[in-house]
Parts: C-alpha cells; sequence; structure tokens
C-alpha cells in the first residue's frame, strides 16, 4: 500500500537539544511558523520518498538517488534521437494541415 491517510492529530514527545530547540523556534517564530508544523511537514515528505521509492521498485526502475547534474546525460536511456523525431512529427503535421513550423 502507498501513502498515508491523516486521521487526527495527535500529542508527541521528543527530545532535542536545548540549544538547538531555542535557535530553531526563534527562526519558526520569524517566519509565522511553528516545530509542529515542520516535523508534520518532515515526516510526511519522508513517507513520501519512500512512497515514491516502492513504487519505482515496483515499476522497476532501479534506484531514485539524485544525480549529479553533469551525470544526467550519460545515464539517459540510449535509442530514440528525440530531435529528430520531433522534427519528423513537425513534417508529418506541416504536410497534412499545410502549416509549417520552424
Amino acid at each position: 500500500m502507498y501513502g498515508y491517510t491523516y486521521m487526527g492529530r495527535r500529542k508527541l514527545t521528543l527530545s532535542i537539544d536545548e540549544n538547538l530547540l531555542r535557535e530553531i523556534k526563534g527562526i519558526l517564530a520569524g517566519e509565522g511558523s511553528s516545530l509542529s508544523r515542520v516535523v508534520e511537514e518532515f515526516l510526511g515528505s519522508l513517507l513520501t520518498s519512500r512512497w515514491v521509492e516502492g513504487m519505482a521498485e515496483d515499476l522497476g526502475l532501479g534506484s531514485l538517488d539524485p544525480l549529479d547534474p553533469a551525470d544526467i546525460p550519460s545515464s539517459r536511456p540510449k535509442g530514440y534521437d528525440s530531435a529528430k523525431l520531433v522534427r519528423q512529427l513537425r513534417e508529418e503535421r506541416s504536410s497534412a494541415t499545410g502549416v509549417y513550423f520552424e
């Protein structure tokens, strides 16, 4: 099963370093947010990441670890030349409609 459903709110006790807590509360107060909201958003994000990872595994997509942007072109699947295919589709559409694209 993927995802989660909010069922209401519950109190939670956490142990956090005093200095860290003081600093974070000051930042959040300045932003008009709360520690509860930030913790809830983080935990929701964690669940979403797990859901995406599970879906990727089920679909056989392998690891979805972030890549260095420089590695992206070399990691793309080899096969069709998309620019060539788009050009061909435009030419076919142009000859069928009489409207030409540059």
